[in-house]
């Protein structure tokens, strides 16, 4: 992976607990009718290698099928399975993000993902399990291992209404050059377990639709020793549960304004961080809009707060904002703008929660049917407290896959981060990364 920041964490907690786009329908790749204004596609399919769906309207560079190059898979009766492995070299030049003394060193990234899915006209079954892992050549203290494995079913009551229950057993971790991991004293990578269940619900009346979600999770922090000091980030430990509950109103076809609840609650496991205990709620209104096939947006703005168990810890509150645009200059290429303003945990003893707020732009670009570009530039601020102190991070990435066929490909990516400006204990660095990966597909 080229950048883990912890708003991995964060993100599953509050923002990423429900998209905001959630919509009664039945998948974000369902393929729409044809709409006014869409173009239509004309030539010859057999000779070109495109199909209607490529050039549908909604469909980016990303989403594009690729029939002709997209992995079979493996029929298992009323089930597919799908699996694909990553390996190859890379090079770090800072691992512990830091302004002197700077180690770098070479290593080696493998990676797994292995799905079975159902393809029934109705209802939804299946698994899931991934890996990636990283093992440096020099400094094997930096090495970590992820994996997941989980399953999921859906019930589809009619067309417009289903029930979705999600399950997922994680083995995660925070990197070294987080502003969060750097400032709680910690100089490794810190790794943490995770389980977590969700329910999703979505029915529509009309043009009115109803959407609702339940989320519950857990972290468990390793304890570790570096250097014979003892890092107790165990005392981390909590579980949270977020409920969503929200509406949607059909204004046309792809039109949509919305207007949503969401409250969390964060239980801390060990009685010394009990004051740390903390209550959310957040409400948003916006929109899901395609203007004219060529500019989406899905907009949701609102006002969030956080109190905490604890009489000392002064609450947060601010904006909250949760925002889209993609912009399709092209059937070739595809351009998205995102912001976002959230409150996350931390890990540090001396803060207990932070307002983060981050966004920025990529851009997808197929210059040829086999050969894709990418390119991002993401900028997160983040501000604690108590102590006051600030850090803002830069992050660009520039990115290439070459299809060899269907079931091989090579993935080559240059990272680039830069922290511009930090105060208190967060330390400025830059950090390059580089990595070259051959992926194999059934």
């Amino acid at each position: 992976m080229v950048s883990r920041i912890p708003a991995r964490v964060a993100g599953a907690l509050l923002l990423g607990a429900l998209p905001v786009s959630a919509l009664p329908v039945s998948g974000a790749l369902a393929q729409q009718p044809l709409a006014i204004g869409q173009p239509l596609f004309i030539g010859p399919p057999a000779a070109t290698g495109i199909t209607r769906q490529d050039v549908e309207r909604g469909v980016t560079v990303d989403s594009r099928q690729r029939r002709d190059y997209a992995p079979l898979g493996v029929r298992l009766g009323s089930f597919v399975l799908n699996g694909v492995v990553d390996v190859g070299p890379g090079f770090d030049s800072n691992l512990q993000g830091t302004k002197s003394n700077r180690k770098s060193d070479g290593f080696v990234d493998e990676a797994l993902a292995v799905n079975l899915d159902s393809n029934w006209t109705t209802h939804a079954l299946g698994a899931f399990a991934n890996m990636d892992a990283r093992q440096y050549f020099s400094n094997s203290g930096f090495d970590w291992t992820d994996w997941e494995i989980g399953g999921y079913g859906r019930y589809d009551f009619n067309a417009f209404s289903n029930l979705e229950g999600r399950y997922r057993h994680i083995r995660d971790h925070l990197d070294v050059f987080s502003p969060d991991v750097q400032t709680a004293g910690v100089t490794r990578p810190v790794p943490y377990s995770s389980d977590e269940f969700t329910i999703n619900g979505n029915t529509r009346f009309n043009r009115v639709g109803l959407f609702g979600n339940g989320y519950y999770r857990t972290f468990r922090y390793d304890d570790f020793t570096v250097n014979g000091v003892r890092n107790t980030v165990s005392q981390n430990d909590f579980d949270t549960v977020v409920g969503t509950v929200g509406t949607n109103y059909a204004i046309d076809e792809n039109r949509f304004a919305t207007l949503q609840l969401r409250l969390q609650d964060v239980s801390y496991t060990q009685a010394i961080s009990h004051p740390r205990d903390s209550f959310t709620w957040a409400v948003l209104a916006g929109f899901r809009y395609d203007f004219d096939g060529v500019w989406q947006a899905n907009v949701n703005i609102g006002y969030q707060e956080r109190t905490f168990q604890g009489p000392g810890i002064k609450p947060l509150s601010g904006p909250a904002v949760d925002a889209q645009l993609t912009w399709a200059p092209t059937l070739l290429t595809t351009v998205r703008f995102n912001v976002a303003r959230t409150i996350e945990e931390s890990i540090r003893q001396n803060a207990v929660s932070y307002t983060r707020t981050y966004g920025g732009v990529s851009v997808d670009h197929e210059f040829r049917r086999n050969l894709i570009f990418g390119g991002q530039l993401r900028v997160d601020y983040r501000e604690y407290p108590s102590p006051s102190e600030t850090a803002l991070d830069g992050v660009f990435i520039a990115s290439a896959r070459y299809l060899l066929n269907r079931s091989m490909s090579i993935l080559g990516t240059y990272s680039y981060i830069q922290r511009f400006q930090a105060t208190g204990g967060f330390e400025e660095f830059d950090r390059n990364l580089v990595q070259v990966r051959l992926r194999i597909a059934l």
